[in-house]
């Protein structure tokens, strides 16, 4: 009789979950298939680079009498950034003006002269005789010398060559400088590029004109839009291929700046998956669908992946209730539970 006695409720054993047949069953997470447009980003990183830039030198050797240039310095196309002395230039024209004044009445004496002679000449052989008279006169040559002299007044007064910043400025007045020396540089800072290499293997999504976004690693908290504008067409021994992003508005922006940037692809309508859902087998991608308490396995042909979903080319439809968790240990038909 006391072993007919039912056990004491604190004698029960812990009945775990089981199936009908006995076998245990895995929670899971469970999303959903959609087709969508999956948004997909090249990304990449890199440095700033100016549309143009141009390192200064020196055309002539002299005393700098006047500097504007300063680092960082913003100036526009033709404004004059310094001057060398230019008094010995100023003499000699005054000098080659004299002998300029003389010659001209020479020559102006010599053709009186050939008036009778010329009468009977064509145009072309009326030009020439006055040519060879402005030659021997020594008309011809100065002015020649004037040309001369007027260039390198020019080359004494030192002009931006385009809109754009200085950097790596080099001058100070006061100082001699020799014909070659280094100025200054001046680029383009309004025409900013991100210059970045991407894997050749992504060559065939990219386009010129597609978006695109640049983050500085100086700013971390600052994103600029650009454009795809260039691809080049070489791609270097790691099998990388660069290209440059245009930055619509650089403000803020310097020459050599290290960027992150991604390329926005945009994509047809397909099947997309959180990533979570796809897992290898054998070798092979594997997609775990929830029907009716059990675990189907699914053979998938996999696409494009940003990192948070992945392209279902073949093997699943839109609609469908993926498993995203503990999906390493299930198999086929395993009952799972929600």
């Amino acid at each position: 009789m006391v072993a007919c006695t039912p056990p004491s409720s604190n004698q029960q054993e812990e009945v775990t979950e089981t199936s009908s047949y006995g076998t245990h069953i895995t929670e899971v997470s469970i999303d959903y298939s959609n087709f969508s447009t999956l948004a997909y980003r090249v990304q990449s990183s890199g440095r700033i680079v100016p549309h143009f830039t141009e390192l200064l030198l020196s055309e002539r050797s002299g005393l700098l009498l006047i500097c504007r240039a300063h680092n960082n310095q913003s100036v526009k196309k033709d404004e004059i950034i310094a001057t060398l002395e230019s008094t010995t230039l100023d003499l000699r024209r005054e000098k080659l003006l004299i002998q300029q004044y003389n010659a001209q009445k020479e020559y102006e004496s010599q053709l009186l002269g050939y008036e009778g002679l010329l009468k009977g000449k064509s145009q072309q052989e009326a030009e020439e005789v006055r040519k060879k008279l402005r030659a021997a006169t020594g008309l011809a040559g100065i002015e020649v010398e004037l040309k001369e002299l007027d260039y390198e007044k020019q080359q004494a007064t030192i002009r931006a060559p385009v809109n754009g910043v200085l950097s790596d400025v080099k001058i100070n007045a006061g100082m001699y400088i020799k014909a070659g020396q280094e100025l200054f540089r001046i680029y383009s800072a309004q025409e900013l590029y991100a210059e970045v290499k991407v894997l050749e293997s992504d060559l065939a999504l990219l386009r010129t004109g597609q978006s695109a976004s640049v983050s500085p690693l100086a700013l971390p908290d600052k994103t600029y839009a650009a454009t795809l504008s260039e691809i080049n067409p070489s791609v270097d021994a790691n099998g990388m291929v660069q290209v440059r992003l245009k930055i619509a508005r650089p403000t803020g922006l310097l020459p050599g700046m290290n960027v992150e940037a991604s390329v926005n692809v945009p994509q047809k309508k397909a099947v997309v998956v959180p990533k979570a859902a796809v897992v290898l087998r054998g070798g092979r991608s594997v997609v775990f669908t929830y029907e009716n308490g059990l675990a189907k396995w699914n053979y998938v042909t996999t696409g494009l992946d940003n990192g948070r979903e992945i392209e279902i080319v073949e093997g699943i439809k839109a609609g469908m209730e993926v498993i995203t968790s503990n999906n390493l240990q299930i198999s086929h038909d395993a009952p799972v539970k929600k």
